[in-house]
């Protein structure tokens, strides 16, 4: 169902982002809007869930009208999530073009003008469909970014499927902010954990935009790395010394998220035999093929 609305609702004109626009939006696909204290309630007379986020204290100042978003999600079993998430992905696609961002966790693909993000949630067995107003939305994020103390990123990774694309030009001025290097081997083990449970659940369900992830650890000395493959296949880890290994013996894992649990602990264990003072003296490196472009500082949380 999701992926019947998913691509008319990304091409709505939203308007000024007033409640009346809201409603004409919701109107339009046969739907009706209902008010509450902190969204306005969409009934879509389906299992689908909707709402639209009215605005909050002090975000008029980010250049916000009366309504911030307008979500629709869709729950399914286990076994469908995969066949929903590619076929809104798809939906969205056939309206907008191919997108500007995809990344993980959530196997997102994210769409500047207009402000589009489809992500799936795995243990909740749900896909979701969020349209905001791009201004607003940037300009808030940049500010939360800058001066909250506690800011984190949601987003570990992220590629740009094709750099030389209409879509990825879309991207031009906007702000990027990366998490706070790790400073501690806890913070930096904890980032890597997660991100290679992300790079393994998420790259095969953006396999179409992201053929496969590339990456490697190593000392700043430079003298040895553990490296690794990430792709719909599964995933592979290996260290490599420099002028003493001759041929690479890499540990094959199936594809999902254990596996990339299990390259985590493998790289780990490796790191340790190293015996650094801080995650401060590792370097990493990642690669997705041209015309790709990948981005996962926030996710290893050392130097590039």
């Amino acid at each position: 169902m999701i992926q019947d609305v998913a691509g008319p609702l990304a091409g709505q004109d939203f308007g000024r982002w007033s409640r009346a626009d809201v409603e004409r939006v919701a109107g339009a696909v046969g739907w009706s809007v209902q008010d509450g204290d902190h969204h306005l309630t969409v009934d879509t007379r389906s299992p689908l869930r909707a709402r639209s986020t009215k605005i909050g204290y002090g975000q008029d100042a980010f250049g916000y009208g009366e309504q911030i978003d307008f979500q629709v999600t869709e729950t399914c079993p286990a076994d469908e999530l995969a066949a929903l998430h590619a076929a809104t992905l798809a939906s969205v696609a056939d309206v907008l073009g191919p997108p500007a961002l995809v990344g993980g966790p959530g196997a997102w693909a994210f769409w500047r003008e207009p402000r589009v993000r489809v992500e799936r949630h795995l243990r909740r067995c749900l896909v979701t469909v969020r349209v905001e107003p791009a201004g607003p939305a940037e300009h808030e994020e940049h500010s939360t970014a800058e001066w909250s103390p506690d800011w984190e990123p949601t987003d570990l990774w992220y590629a740009e499927p094709d750099v030389h694309s209409a879509a990825c030009r879309s991207l031009g001025g906007m702000m990027f902010h990366d998490a706070r290097n790790a400073a501690t081997w806890a913070e930096f083990e904890q980032s890597v954990r997660e991100l290679f449970v992300s790079f393994a659940a998420d790259l095969p369900a953006l396999a179409g935009h992201v053929s496969h992830v590339a990456w490697d650890i190593s000392p700043e000395a430079g003298d040895r790395e553990v490296q690794g493959v990430f792709n719909e296949s599964g995933a592979r880890v290996c260290e490599i010394v420099f002028g003493v290994t001759e041929t690479a013996d890499y540990t094959r894992l199936p594809p999902g998220s254990g596996s990339g649990a299990r390259v985590a602990e493998i790289a780990l264990d490796i790191i340790r035999g190293w015996d650094l003072d801080s995650p401060e003296r590792l370097r990493h490196y990642c690669y997705t093929p041209a015309p790709g472009r990948i981005t996962a500082r926030s996710g290893f949380r050392i130097d590039g």
